[in-house]
Order: structure tokens, then sequence, then C-alpha cells
């Protein structure tokens, strides 16, 4: 036993003699989940899609062709995250374009979600997003006044560790149609 006992206090001893390296141990991002998104502009009325047929309710959200969107989208994972990347695809294309969010520090997820908020270009929509930004804020909903549907698109958020570890993609329920809109 005592043998045990000074084989293990001068093993410390070696180690503590090696130097001091941190290891940052990272729980991977993983299980993400899209618990909401809201346009900042709605469909003033409803609104059935000629393409699809899909009906979109009154009160939808909607991202103007020709106007800056911004899109929120509610977000909740397991494991740390360090940075979100959001997609849109184009329902009848399926042409995609994607980008990232600045890193943050490894954080979990708050019980109520994760607000990111993605800026979207006029005439970027529904085949891509550039120069896109993602943030975490709040938006102000706003109704618009006429519209036109042009498409729709799919948002689809993923989320990374600092790792690099990717987690699950997340998407949209429903596609959000694409219009050009008057205020």
């Amino acid at each position: 036993m005592k043998k045990f006992l000074l084989a293990g206090v001068g093993m410390a001893g070696l180690l503590a003699g090696c130097g001091t390296n941190a290891v940052n141990l990272v729980d991977p991002v993983r299980n993400l989940r899209l618990l909401s998104y809201q346009s900042e502009y709605t469909l003033p009325s409803d609104y059935v899609d000629t393409k699809s047929g899909t009906t979109y309710s009154k009160g939808s959200s909607v991202i103007c062709n020709n106007l800056n969107t911004v899109l929120e989208a509610v977000v909740r994972w397991d494991g740390m995250a360090n940075r979100f990347g959001v997609q849109l695809e184009g329902r009848d294309t399926g042409t995609t374009k994607e980008v990232f969010s600045r890193a943050f520090n490894d954080i979990y997820s708050p019980a109520e979600g994760l607000a990111l908020n993605v800026n979207v270009p006029p005439a970027m929509a529904s085949l891509s997003l550039k120069n896109g930004t993602v943030s975490a804020q709040n938006i102000n909903v706003r109704p618009v006044a006429t519209f036109t549907v042009l498409g729709a698109t799919f948002l689809n958020v993923v989320a990374q560790s600092s790792n690099g570890m990717l987690s699950n993609e997340a998407q949209s329920v429903q596609a959000i149609p694409v219009a050009d809109c008057t205020l």
C-alpha cells in the first residue's frame, strides 16, 4: 500500500514538473431544434400559392424580395455551440446559400431558446443569401400592404461546436413565401 502511495506522489511530482497545459473539454453540439421562425414582414391576407397549392394564412411570414428582410429563428440544442449557420433553400429550385454567425464563446442553450436574426438583402431570398449576417437580436414585425409571390424558400439552421463538429440540420416546417412587397 505504501509503495502505491509513494508511486502516486512521485508521479504527481513528475507531472507537475512538465508544465501546465490547459485542456478545454468541449461538449459537442447536438439535437438542434428550430422552435420557431418569423419574418419582420407578414402577409396582410390569406394567400394560395399557385405553384404548390399551399395556403398561407393572414399573418404568415413573408420574405420581401425587393426589401431588406430580417428573419428571426429561435433554436435550442444540447451540448455547447460556438457558431450558427443559416441556409436559405429555394423550394422550387433547390438552390442554397448559407451564412455563418460570428463565433460566440461556447454556450449552452437557454431554456427558452436563442433568437438568431438573419439579414436577407433584396433579390437574394429565393435563390441565395449573399452578404447576409446572423446575429442575436429581436425583430419588429410589420404587415405588408400588397405583395406578389415569386416563390418560396426553406430556412435551415445548423450549429457548430468550437471543435468544428456540426449538429444536425433543423429545417422550417413550411417554405416561407418570397414576394415583391409594398409597405
